[in-house]
C-alpha cells in the first residue's frame, strides 16, 4: 500500500486521537470507581466510628472489620457494600 506524503501526514495525524479518546475510555470507569468509593465511604462513615473506629485502613483491615459487623450495620451501608461488592465483580470478569 502506498500513501503518499499526503495519507502517511493524515494517517500520523490520527495517531493522537486515537491516543486522547483511549485515555478518555479509561477515565471514565475511573470516574465511576472514585464515585462508587466516596458513596461507600458516605454511607458507612458511621458504622465504620461505631464499629472500626481503631482498625488500620490498610490491607483490607476494614473490609474485614465491617464484615465482621455484617449483621449490626445500617441498611445504607449494607446497600453500599453489596453495590460495590458487585461492582468489584463485574471488573473481574
Amino acid at each position: 500500500m502506498h500513501y503518499g506524503k499526503m495519507g502517511a501526514l493524515l494517517l500520523l495525524g490520527a495517531l493522537p486521537i486515537a491516543a486522547i479518546a483511549q485515555n478518555v475510555m479509561q477515565a471514565a470507569p475511573a470516574a465511576e470507581k472514585s464515585e462508587a468509593r466516596e458513596k461507600y465511604r458516605a454511607a458507612c462513615s458511621a458504622d465504620v466510628q461505631k464499629f472500626c473506629a481503631n482498625v488500620e485502613r490498610a490491607k483490607g483491615a476494614m473490609r474485614s472489620c465491617l464484615a465482621a459487623h455484617e449483621k449490626e450495620l445500617s441498611a445504607p451501608c449494607k446497600a453500599a457494600r453489596d453495590e460495590r461488592a458487585a461492582a468489584r465483580g463485574k471488573d473481574k470478569s
